[in-house]
């Protein structure tokens, strides 16, 4: 009978095609045929890698506007609660809805987030020492070089096609979150580099206050204006970007797998993007960069081959 025979035999390589319980697992892919898959060796304590001294830090990673884009946000959203406190206070007709709004808005905002951290712990795999311990010691490392006193959590989900990544956070907990297929280009496609490139970016935007929970309040009206809210965006993400390459460049080139994919980006010539975005012009091309919240591929990588320019925010 097949549950009879020995470890090894053809019985156990039927009922147990990824290798038999208690040894080290037969992986059909990405190893050559009949090579034993051995887990990476868990990271060393974070008490060894050292934060780099305030003055050896990279300056100026902020995009040039964020900081007027973050003002004019706060300044909308400060007008619109001010000129709705003035319609209640010199109309005491007006429905109580007013109130509703001014008080509904950080709830609703801290309801949706903690709703949203529930969820990715509920439904992630949770980055940790002995699951994807490679990508658990680059969170580590960055956060350190950062500056960050908390390294956020960081959960897997399953992509199902989706290549991307994000960062959030609920009351003093940051996260970042990386899709599988994203998350396969640092694993089975042994691209580490791209991988902790991108991880960086969420990273950044941490680092930078984005995942704030009052910022995010304070600019919540600003999010809805056309143009406004989605010129912020972009500048944040230009600001992620420089966060990212200056703590990683050499896994700048993984900027490539939001545009190609996780098979198809190694054939992406990021030199040819970045050149058409001085090539590529047009009254729609424009109209769709300025309302779009993220910048859009050509002019990311142009922004990432050149350091010597600001990323493009409104042209």
């Amino acid at each position: 009978m097949a549950h009879a025979m020995t470890p090894g035999g053809e019985g156990d390589s039927a009922r147990f095609p990824y290798g038999p319980p208690c040894e080290p697992a037969r992986f059909p892919q990405g190893y050559p045929p009949g090579a034993l898959y051995r887990p990476h060796p868990a990271p060393a304590p974070l008490a060894s890698v050292h934060a780099a001294p305030d003055d050896e830090r990279p300056r100026g990673v902020r995009h040039r506007w964020e900081s007027p884009l973050l003002a004019a946000a706060i300044a909308v959203t400060a007008g619109a609660v001010a000129l709705l406190g003035l319609l209640l206070w010199t109309r005491p007709g007006v429905p109580p809805i007013g109130a509703l709004v001014l008080l509904g808005v950080p709830l609703a905002y801290w309801l949706a987030r903690g709703l949203l951290h529930a969820a990715r712990r509920a439904q992630g795999i949770k980055v940790s020492p002995t699951q994807f311990p490679e990508a658990h010691r680059m969170v580590r490392e960055l956060s350190v070089q950062m500056g960050l006193h908390r390294a956020p959590e960081a959960y897997v989900l399953l992509g199902n096609g989706v290549v991307s990544t994000a960062a959030s956070g609920h009351g003093f907990r940051r996260y970042v979150v990386v899709h599988s297929d994203l998350f396969e280009v640092g694993g089975r496609l042994r691209d580490p580099e791209a991988l902790r490139f991108l991880i960086a970016h969420e990273l950044g935007h941490i680092a930078a206050g984005h995942t704030a929970y009052w910022r995010q309040v304070a600019t919540s009206v600003a999010t809805v204006v056309p143009v406004l809210g989605s010129s912020l965006s972009r500048a944040m993400e230009y600001t992620a970007d420089n966060h990212a390459y200056a703590h990683c460049p050499e896994g700048a080139h993984g900027i490539r797998v939001l545009a190609g994919g996780k098979y198809l980006y190694p054939h992406v010539n990021l030199g040819e993007m970045a050149d058409r975005a001085r090539t590529e012009r047009g009254f729609f091309l424009f109209l769709h960069n300025l309302l779009a919240r993220h910048p859009t591929h050509i002019k990311r990588m142009a922004a990432i081959r050149d350091r010597g320019r600001p990323g493009r925010v409104f042209h």
